[in-house]
């Protein structure tokens, strides 16, 4: 299934908006309870998935 990706961050593109190190994006990502998608071995986010993990307040 290819899912557009306009309405997607890329993870590097979350690594910026969070403003924490890819192993902490990679440690978060790997809950269950954090939306993703996986395209072609990418990890893309929703725009609402990034938006809770904003406001989380544990994610540095």
């Amino acid at each position: 299934m290819i899912v557009k990706t306009e309405k997607l961050h890329s993870f590097s593109k979350v690594v910026e908006i969070l403003g924490v190190t890819p192993q902490r994006l990679f440690e978060l990502s790997s809950s269950p309870y954090v939306e993703k998608v996986v395209q072609e071995n990418r990890i893309y986010f929703t725009k609402d998935s990034v938006r809770k993990l904003v406001l989380r307040g544990d994610v540095l």
